[in-house]
Formats: C-alpha cells, sequence, structure tokens
C-alpha cells in the first residue's frame, strides 16, 4: 500500500467495497476512472460481485476487469449468483451483446442472465443491434412489457424467431395487445407459433413446450409437420419421453423422425441421459440415441470415444457389450480409453471369438477385462490357456511385468507366490513332489487357491484335525486327485448311514444343468467353488476370508454335499447348497444296539411310518443384484434341477420353507418331516436351513420341521392321512 498515493489509499478506504476487494479496487481500478458514473458502476459490481468467487476477482482477464465498468454487469449477472466465471468469459468474446445489454440497461429493462442464456445469446452479432433498437420503439419503450417479453424471450431460450415476430409487424402492437400476449406462456406460444403449428395449445403441456419452440427456431418443418398429423401421439408423451431429455434436440435431427420413433420414445419411469457428455455439434440417428438412453455414463462416453467408426459398427459394439453388461463404471480413465482403441481396431465379439479364442473357459467378462489392461498383457495373450491363466495376470500385472511371455510366468509362478511359499513350508510340500505335479500346481496358484487356502489356514490354526483335513484336501488338488478324495470309496454310505447303488452314487456325481432365459443353474463341486462357497454371490459367514463359521467350509468337501449355482449371462446371482442324505416323516429311533424291548415293538403298519428313505435336501438361496421378480426365477430354477437330480439318483426332493410357491402347483406340499444330520469328515458343519453351525454326533441327529416335500414322492413312501400334512 506505501506503493500508491496517500490520496488513492484513503479514497479507496473511504468506499463501502468489502474491506477484503478494497485494494483490488484501488490498484486495478480507481487510478483509471475518467468520469464519476463509471466509478459508481465499478463499486456496484465489486460489491455485487458473489461473495463465494470474491478471491477470484484478481484472476480476471485484463478485457473482463475491463467489463466491471460496465453499469449492466451486477444487476444483469452476478445477482444470480453462479457460474459467474463462466458467464464473463462468455461476455467478454461478444462484444455486440455487451453493446444489447447497455441499451437494454440505460432503457431501464430488468433482465436476468446466466451462462446458459448467454449461450443461447451467441448469436447476437453487430448487425443485430439494430434489431434490439427496434424491438424497444416496437413496444414504445415500455419497460413492464419489456421486461415480460424478455422473461418469456430468455425462457424460450431466446430465438430469432421470436425477435423478428415482434418487430416485423406493420403497426406497433398496443398495450392491451402486448399484455394479453405475454399474460403467461401458453398465450406467448399460441400467439407467436399457432401459424406454425396446427395443435390444440391448451391441450399442450409444460414439458413439451421447449421441443416445440426448437423446431420452430431452427426451422424444423418436416417434424413439425409430424407432430400436427399425429398430434394426439406427441401430446400422449410423458415427461421422461426421450424426445424432452437434454440435448436430444442438439444431437438429433428432428426432420428425420418418424411416427413409430415417437411412440417407441415414451416412457414412464424417470432416468438419467448422459447426452451432455456426446461431442459438441455431432448429429446422431434416432437409433443411436435411443440406444444410449438412460445408459450407464460410462457407457455413452465409450460411444462418444468411437465416433470415427460408421453408425452400424458403433451400434453393433454398443449392443454387443450392453446385452452382457460388460463395462463397469468402476472403469478408469486409461482404462476406458484403452478399451475404446481396441473396440476401434475390432467389434467385442472379434476379440473374444478371435484373438482370445484359444484360452479355454474364457468368459466375457475377462475378456473385457483383458481389453482393458490389453496393453500391458498383449505380450502374454498368446500363449496363456485356460481363463485361471488370465485372471492371474490381470491380478497380478505389477508383479509379471518384468517376464518375457507366459512361459516364463508359468515357470517363475512357483517361486514368486508368498503364501504358496509359506504353504509350503507349513505342509512340509517337498520340491520333489512339485516337479512330480508340477501341472496341477501351477494351476492351484493360477487359480488363486493358495491365497484362499492361506486365508483359511490362518483361522484354523491351533485345531490340528482342521489342519490336517485342509492339507489332505489341498494335496488331492495338487495331485490333480481332488475327485478321488471327495468320492473316496464308500465315503457317501458312511456319510449319510444309508445304502447307495453304484448307479445312484453315478447319478449323484454327474452335474446337471438348465437354462432359462438369461438365467441358468449348475451344479458345482470342484475345489475352488467350495472354497468359494461363503463368497458365492456375496460374502457369508462360510467366507474363507472373513466368515466367522469358516471352520465349517471343510464340511462342504464332503461326499453328499454340492452347490447350485444360479448364473445371470455370466455372472453368478444365486447359489444353495444341496446335501444327499436321507429322512422320515416320523422320527426315527436313536440308533443304539440293545437286546429288544418287546413290549415296545411298534406294529408293521406303524414302522413304515417311520421308515427311512434317500433325500435331496436344497437348502435356502442366497441371491446379490436381482430384483424380487429375478430372485423368484432364480429360486423356481433352482427347484427345477433339485427335483430333476432327485428323480435321476431316486431320492425324495424336500426342500426348504423358503421356496414355497417356487414351482408347479401341489407339485410340492408342507410336511413335518425329519432330516438327517449327516456325518462330517470336518466335524463342525454349517445347515443353511436347519439351524446354522452343527457338531457331528456319534449318534443319529435329525432335524423335525415343516419341510417341502415332493408330493408324488410322499403318495408312494408315506401314510395317507389327511392330518399328517398341510400346507
Amino acid at each position: 500500500m506505501t506503493q500508491y498515493p496517500k490520496e488513492q489509499v484513503l479514497a479507496a478506504a473511504g468506499t463501502d467495497i468489502p474491506l477484503s476487494l478494497r485494494f483490488y479496487y484501488m490498484k486495478f481500478y480507481l487510478p483509471f476512472i475518467k468520469y464519476e458514473e463509471e466509478g459508481e458502476a465499478i463499486i456496484d459490481n465489486i460489491n455485487a460481485f458473489p461473495a463465494t468467487e470474491r478471491e477470484e476477482l484478481s484472476a480476471l482477464t485484463d478485457a473482463q476487469k475491463n467489463m466491471m465498468r460496465q453499469p449492466f454487469l451486477g444487476p444483469y449477472l452476478f445477482n444470480w449468483n453462479n457460474n459467474t466465471r463462466e458467464a464473463l468469459e462468455l461476455l467478454e468474446q461478444n462484444q455486440p451483446l455487451q453493446r444489447v445489454l447497455t441499451l437494454l440497461y440505460r432503457q431501464g429493462v430488468a433482465l436476468d442472465l446466466n451462462a446458459a442464456r448467454l449461450k443461447d445469446l451467441c448469436w447476437v452479432e453487430t448487425a443485430d443491434v439494430m434489431k434490439f433498437r427496434r424491438l424497444l420503439a416496437a413496444f414504445e419503450y415500455d419497460t413492464e412489457d419489456l421486461d415480460a417479453f424478455f422473461e418469456r424471450w430468455l425462457e424460450n431460450h431466446a430465438g430469432q424467431y421470436d425477435l423478428n415476430w415482434f418487430i416485423s409487424h406493420t403497426a406497433p402492437l398496443d398495450k392491451g395487445q402486448r399484455q394479453e400476449i405475454l399474460r403467461n406462456d401458453l398465450s406467448y406460444l399460441n400467439a407467436l407459433y399457432s401459424g406454425r403449428l396446427h395443435l390444440d395449445f391448451s391441450s399442450i403441456r409444460r414439458h413439451q413446450f421447449p421441443i416445440l419452440t426448437y423446431a420452430v427456431r431452427h426451422g424444423k418443418k418436416h417434424f413439425l409437420d409430424l407432430v400436427s398429423e399425429h398430434s394426439e401421439l406427441f401430446l400422449s408423451l410423458g415427461r421422461y419421453a426421450l424426445l424432452f431429455e437434454d440435448k436430444f434436440c442438439e444431437h438429433c435431427n428432428l426432420n428425420s423422425l418418424t411416427a413409430r420413433n415417437l411412440q417407441a420414445c415414451d416412457t414412464v419411469e424417470r432416468g438419467s441421459s448422459h447426452f451432455d457428455l456426446l461431442e459438441d455439434g455431432r448429429q446422431y440417428t434416432f437409433e443411436e440415441m435411443w440406444l444410449l438412453w438412460q445408459q450407464d455414463e460410462i457407457y455413452v462416453r465409450l460411444y462418444a470415444m468411437l465416433t470415427p467408426l460408421s453408425v452400424d459398427r458403433r451400434l453393433l459394439t454398443l449392443r454387443q457389450l450392453l446385452k452382457h453388461g460388460l463395462v463397469s463404471h468402476h472403469m478408469e480413465d486409461q482404462e476406458l480409453e484403452q478399451l475404446a482403441r481396441c473396440l476401434l481396431e475390432k467389434p467385442f465379439s472379434e476379440w473374444y471369438r478371435g484373438a482370445f479364442g484359444h484360452i479355454r473357459g474364457l468368459t466375457r467378462r475377462t475378456a473385457m477385462w483383458l481389453l482393458r489392461k490389453y496393453e500391458q498383457l498383449r505380450v502374454f495373450i498368446p500363449e496363456m490357456q485356460s481363463e485361471a491363466d488370465a485372471i492371474f495376470a490381470l491380478n497380478n500385472g505389477a508383479v509379471i511385468a518384468g517376464q518375457k511371455n507366459w512361459t516364463q510366468v508359468r515357470a517363475a509362478v512357483l517361486t514368486m507366490d508368498r503364501d504358496w511359499l509359506d504353504l509350503k513350508e507349513r505342509f512340509s510340500i517337498t520340491d520333489e513332489f512339485v516337479e512330480q505335479h508340477r501341472e496341477p500346481v501351477t494351476n492351484f496358484l493360477l487359480r488363486g487357491g493358495s491365497a484362499m487356502v492361506r486365508a483359511l489356514y490362518g483361522y484354523l490354526q491351533g485345531d490340528d484335525k482342521a489342519i490336517e483335513a485342509l492339507r489332505r484336501i489341498v494335496q488331492a488338488e495338487l495331485m490333480g486327485q481332488f475327485y478321488a478324495l471327495k468320492y473316496f470309496a464308500d465315503d457317501l454310505q458312511r456319510e449319510i448311514r444309508y445304502p447307495i447303488s453304484e448307479v445312484q452314487e453315478a447319478a449323484w456325481k454327474r452335474n446337471l444343468t438348465l437354462d432359462r432365459g438369461p438365467f441358468s443353474a449348475e451344479e458345482a463341486d470342484d475345489f475352488y467353488f467350495t472354497m468359494q462357497l461363503g463368497e458365492l454371490p456375496h460374502s457369508t459367514c462360510l467366507s474363507c476370508w472373513t466368515g466367522n463359521q469358516r471352520d465349517c467350509l471343510l464340511a462342504d468337501f464332503d461326499s453328499n454335499k454340492k452347490m447350485i449355482l444360479i448364473r445371470k449371462g455370466e455372472d453368478i446371482v444365486g447359489r444353495a447348497c444341496i446335501r444327499l442324505t436321507k429322512g422320515a416323516f416320523q422320527r426315527p429311533a436313536d440308533f443304539n444296539f440293545s437286546f429288544a424291548d418287546l413290549a415296545q415293538v411298534q406294529s408293521a403298519d406303524k414302522k413304515r411310518a417311520a421308515d427311512e428313505m434317500l433325500v435331496l435336501f436344497l437348502e435356502r438361496i442366497y441371491t446379490s443384484r436381482l430384483n424380487d421378480e429375478e430372485v423368484k426365477t432364480a429360486m423356481k430354477l433352482a427347484v427345477s434341477l433339485v427335483t430333476q437330480k432327485a428323480a435321476a439318483i431316486g431320492a425324495i426332493a424336500v426342500l426348504a420353507r423358503r421356496y414355497l410357491g417356487c414351482y408347479d402347483r401341489d407339485q410340492y406340499v408342507g410336511s413335518q418331516f425329519y432330516v438327517y444330520i449327516s456325518k462330517s469328515k470336518n466335524g463342525q458343519q454349517y445347515l443353511d436351513s436347519m439351524g446354522g453351525a452343527a457338531v457331528t454326533s456319534h449318534k443319529e441327529q435329525y432335524t423335525g420341521a415343516v419341510f417341502l416335500v415332493d408330493q408324488a414322492a410322499m403318495r408312494m413312501t408315506a401314510p395317507q392321512k389327511e392330518d399328517e400334512f398341510y400346507e
């Protein structure tokens, strides 16, 4: 401040400008003020400058600082208090518009401007300034009517058509006529556009006006004729129709629309359409806009990046991605750009079936992940053999970055996986064993087996029996002999204490699959799905990573246990356990070998009611990312699979009560039923529909409750008494 004359310092200090801005006023304006009115305008504008942006006052360009001398700036712009910097930048670029606003301000016209409205006024050129002078004259300089006109005009996006309409009359409208026209939106639009639209204006709803005025302003005659011809259809379109979405008019040629397009664009559901992400000034077909409508932002961004392709190629590419929901909204910018580069080269289907076609079991979702990381992994892809290879590469990009090819990675994985090295030591696995079983051991590491087992091992420490069971299971998988362990000779009969024929055991081992529209159901019993049971389709108490009942997880490796996986497309969205066991309609007596009590011997008929039978039990289902209707579909699919499976084995299908109504009418009926809690080599097991965790007893153990029992089986095996069964 000592660098400035004291007269200037005192003059700045004497203003009513906020303290924090007086120095800026003294530095940038005070020495250059030529007359008193100019100084007052500058002070007024500084005072009106939004408080949240005061620190930016000194950052204005010279032209923007100079504009602070314009008296209209505060009243017209700063009172809006948002996007001020953007508005100043727009105004700075348009000198003729500054002249117009000065003219209107001096006439006393009130305006409420913002960045969006200034964009609508970007058409104003030097030759147009005279139009505004003529407009003032046409309104007889009546500021009341001018205020009303400019509010209607700006709301209507400030088109030249409106302005020309008012100044083209040979005789000026009188005040009564003007007030009738400017009375409300409807009267205004009816007066200006009734000659261009053959519609009952009283039937037009507020959300339908903007597209009509846009069509008039931009000379969209074919569209206006379409609306007039199909007025009933147009007027029936709801607020959330595609036609009324922001930016639709800017990106789609209205003259290209048909009556079928109008019908297709209606909806009653509100959604977000990210058309502002499309390239400015670029036109898209109705088919493109319809496909992008209400899609996630990530799809619209990607589509904009595919602009160099033909419309047909872009549509084909997007449909392939949308069909399987392949693009994640969590994708980072560089991944999206990498994906776009790949898709510009060829459609996703050609990558999936061509460049990645040799990768066994590769899902579309993993293929999409490979495209996102293509530059980092392209050198490894030609040698990948299975999806396990791809997933390992995707999860360990930084680790394998120094390797030259996939053969080198497979060789190195045995020495660089820390979880494996720890397990190898704890399970006393020798180098000779690893060399003898190199292929299954490598596959175990590539599929993330070491990380899952290491997590479970840490939880089981201190339980020597469980640790030894885990070691044997892992050893069998590493030897490529997992199923020999799971279905070891006679284990199935010992677990359920019930005779099983070879045919029945073969039917039990055989995994079924069912398809129903986009959904499919499959049986799973391998090492990796069983380890992940508590993570499918979401984390549960059996999660090998975090579950508080994960000490029961090893029981799911028993011979009589499997799971059903429900997929929607390729995503696992449901999981339910199934158990081959036995059961009865009356609780069987505990097995206890002793002399018979002849006084208590039951009659043959009563014995029949307590007879045990082979049962296939379906536990409760866990689902994720499904609506109520889809959950119902998933449950029905699980029931259908269990029903078929039970028939193939020669067992009775029994369902948890949760499945009530998920089957054909009268196919299952509610009944008191006793399900045997099978023996488990793990001791501890978790029963999803039978009270949670349980410990295998040396005695016979049954859970009695109302379950859903296959009615056909009931008629064959149970006593026919009405009071024993109920819905």
